[in-house]
């Protein structure tokens, strides 16, 4: 009972973290549009975009980290876990130290390759300094307290002291600028709210736990990292490649009508992750008993609700995401944010990224890191490339176009992949699926676009399409799911009321 009480705290706690993260990164971009604009806000996106480089260097550690912990908490052996501990806290305040070494540089070079002579060297150079203490904090002091806070189990006093300090930096940013308003006392008051999670990670793990901080530290623990390195890197180029070859290739203004675009993408693929992220054990303890028939089912379930959730959430985004940004920007004169093509591409390449999540989980509930790990450079290799050769003539949609393609080749091989991992799986239960739900959602598109052509460029006009457009999309797809996928509608009820009675 504890253990499921820990769990749903953990997910609840996870997901008032996301929205408070979501409401953020609309509310900052936009006070920083209004007034700074769309030059400093491509600047900063930019800037930190380039700053995240470092977690190249982390590589998998992380996971590994957890893995430890795990079996350590089990056995509540305090003298293991302060061995893993004290590893963990030395690797990362050695990344925290390369990051600072990195970031000097960074804040030297930066306004000399990409400026363009548009800001003061001062005035960037500075920026990047500033820019660089939230994740030299996390790094330095945060990050292995953090984690063991999180593998036992109490990731809600984590995920609830980072929505805190947030909401608290939100309020604090915004009357900074009323009072004085500085790009530069801006994000160092945003920096310096991180200072207040290592106090409080502390005073929680002072308080549950007896750690040996002179312990002796396990550096054999760090070893496997190198086999998830490469899906590290994949994910990175993933979600930093089209604004580092922004930066290079255009303009700041260019790189702000890009970031504001993925506001909206990035805050449907971390509600999805977080609604979906308690699916994951599941297949991996279902793969563990080597239970194939059980594991084809939870499959046949993740999928489904995967597909529900990206095609309904991504068809909204796509049909009002260009308004949104219209609305947004309202006021803003400086570029022009109506790029409806732009938005439609970006809503596609996040909507397949997230598709084949449920076939890439199983792969590393299975430990087939390395088996994956050439797909993952080719993906990556794929994004760069041609982007690369698109970028000069097409700009936005370049890159855009470069991440679509990406994501269909890796989502077609984790596809594949599963039917290897998963005897008898058959890849058509997944192109089926996606068949179905592509041609449906068209369908649907096509019938609120006839309903409502057109949205006048209003909150509240906005607002009126959204609910005829989700009523007219949550009706079709119930209606599809009804049709089509009993199966997997009873298979989930029959799932919640097996968790419902082993609670009771």
């Amino acid at each position: 009972m504890l253990k499921n009480k820990a769990t749903l705290n953990s997910m609840l706690s996870g997901f008032v973290l996301q929205l408070v993260t979501i409401i953020s990164g609309f509310v900052i971009p936009r006070i920083i549009l209004q007034y700074f604009g769309s030059g400093v806000n491509g600047l900063v996106s930019s800037i930190n975009q380039f700053l995240s480089y470092i977690t190249l260097v982390e590589g998998g550690v992380t996971g590994v980290i957890y893995a430890n912990l795990y079996k350590s908490l089990v056995t509540e052996d305090f003298e293991i876990i302060s061995s893993v501990v004290v590893t963990a806290k030395g690797f990362f305040k050695k990344i925290g130290w390369i990051f600072i070494a990195y970031a000097i540089i960074l804040a030297l070079v930066y306004p000399v390759l990409f400026n363009e002579g548009k800001f003061d060297y001062p005035f960037v150079c500075s920026l990047v300094l500033i820019l660089s203490i939230s994740l030299s904090v996390q790094y330095l002091f945060s990050l292995s307290l953090r984690a063991l806070l999180i593998a036992d189990k109490r990731g809600y006093l984590v995920y609830y002291t980072q929505a805190a300090i947030t909401l608290l930096n939100i309020l604090v940013v915004f009357l900074s600028v009323q009072i004085y308003p500085s790009i530069h006392l801006l994000k160092l008051i945003t920096g310096l709210s991180f200072a207040a999670q290592p106090i409080v990670f502390s005073r929680l793990v002072k308080k549950y736990y007896k750690i040996n901080w002179n312990a002796a530290p396990n550096n054999n623990l760090l070893k496997g990292r190198w086999d998830g390195f490469a899906i590290n890197i994949a994910a990175f180029i993933h979600n930093c490649t089209d604004i580092s070859l922004l930066t290079i290739f255009t303009s700041f203004e260019i790189v702000s009508i890009y970031s504001v675009y993925a506001v909206v993408t990035t805050g449907l693929k971390n509600i999805l992750n977080s609604v979906t992220g308690g699916m994951n054990p599941t297949i991996g303890l279902a793969y563990a008993k080597k239970d194939f028939e059980d594991l084809n089912q939870k499959l046949d379930l993740y999928e489904y609700i995967v597909f529900l959730l990206v095609f309904f959430l991504f068809s909204m985004a796509g049909l009002l995401i260009t308004p949104f940004v219209m609305i947004y920007t309202d006021g803003v004169t400086d570029i022009d944010y109506h790029q409806p093509v732009f938005g439609y591409l970006l809503v596609l390449a996040e909507g397949l990224y997230l598709l084949k999540f449920p076939h890439l989980n199983l792969a590393y509930s299975a430990n087939r890191f390395k088996e994956i790990t050439t797909p993952a450079f080719i993906e990556a290799g794929l994004n760069i490339v041609i982007s690369l050769i698109l970028i000069r003539k097409y700009g936005l949609i370049g890159v855009a176009i470069g991440t679509v393609v990406a994501m269909i080749y890796r989502m077609i091989f984790q596809v594949y992949y599963t039917s290897r991992i998963v005897p008898d799986r058959k890849q058509w239960i997944f192109y089926r699926k996606l068949i179905i739900f592509s041609l449906t959602t068209i369908v649907a598109c096509c019938i609120c676009l006839a309903i409502l052509p057109r949205i006048e460029y209003s909150v509240i006009n906005w607002i009126i399409a959204a609910v005829v457009y989700s009523m007219i999309l949550g009706v079709v797809f119930l209606f599809l799911s009804i049709c089509c996928f009993k199966n997997e509608m009873k298979y989930f009820v029959n799932y919640l009321r097996r968790k419902k009675t082993r609670r009771g």
